[in-house]
């Protein structure tokens, strides 16, 4: 690697190269859930994986924080093998994950409090954090009260404010948005874009058109473990369906302009809509 190369890839937040998973049972077929994929993402941008359940986007964010092993690829964050040197990566690592990982034994402010001693940060800080954190997502008149005490949105509230107590560089979110209502995902996102201005580097993955729309600069669409392509939304539009789009009213032979969207792109380039394909993984 010469020079140039390197001082490239220390500029890179994260760095995903030919990230393969797949999973062998005896007597069967392989199932090839992620099929070498590569992205880069660099400081202050956020990056979305798009597409339903089952498209691999959940497998493919636990191989690049590393909770699972990868068959194939690099993963690098701030320049660190995450496989390599998992200690080291994740302590720039922000992860909220699309399952419930909060711990019931704990009330909501020392679940924060806790989480941030993981990245060795004094108790006292971690407190002044979590505070200002539970502010932040409208959790505050929540501190004192058991986790296992929330709703199912609350929670996910938590879990995402969670994810930034440690101030990382990079910032993980798969699906951080499930489960809210419209005014605690508009809090999300106004979160992610502050991060995003500060510096931070973020990896979404949704299937949610309108969220990949408003919060990415380049949206890799993930089908079947493969990436069709990588752009930002209005590239991805102009690219695969141009100006305008025709719909159909509910009336027949009647019809109607709109302008295009990134969920059109998916329809192009797989022939299903995302709820069809989000209705097919349950």
């Amino acid at each position: 690697m010469n020079e140039t190369d390197g001082n490239a890839r220390l500029s890179l937040a994260l760095e995903v190269d030919g990230l393969e998973k797949s999973y062998y049972n005896p007597g069967r077929e392989p199932f090839h859930a992620v099929c070498g994929i590569s992205f880069s993402i660099a400081p202050g941008e956020c990056f979305g994986l798009l597409g339903p359940n089952g498209a691999g986007k959940s497998t493919s964010m636990n191989c690049i924080v590393g909770f699972y092993p990868t068959t194939r690829g690099n993963v690098r964050l701030m320049g660190v093998d995450v496989h390599a040197d998992p200690k080291r990566a994740r302590l720039h690592l922000g992860v909220c994950s699309q399952d419930d990982t909060l711990d019931t034994d704990f009330t909501v402010f020392d679940q924060m409090v806790l989480y941030a001693t993981y990245f060795g940060i004094r108790r006292g800080e971690g407190e002044a954090r979590a505070a200002e954190l539970l502010r932040r997502f409208g959790l505050e008149s929540k501190a004192s009260e058991p986790v296992e005490a929330l709703s199912g949105g609350l929670r996910r509230r938590l879990q995402v404010a969670r994810s930034l107590v440690a101030d990382p560089k990079v910032l993980v979110l798969d699906e951080p948005t499930t489960g809210l209502d419209p005014d605690a995902r508009h809090i999300v996102w106004d979160i992610i874009r502050g991060f995003r201005e500060a510096g931070g580097a973020v990896l979404l993955s949704t299937h949610y058109m309108e969220e990949a729309q408003r919060l990415c600069d380049r949206i890799a669409i993930l089908h079947r473990g493969h990436i069709l392509d990588c752009a930002s939304p209005q590239t991805l539009i102009d690219r695969h369906i141009g100006t305008q789009m025709i719909d159909e009213e509910l009336r027949p032979g009647v019809k109607w302009k709109r302008p295009p969207n990134v969920e059109d792109v998916f329809l192009k380039l797989t022939g299903k809509h995302l709820e069809d394909d989000e209705r097919e993984g349950e």
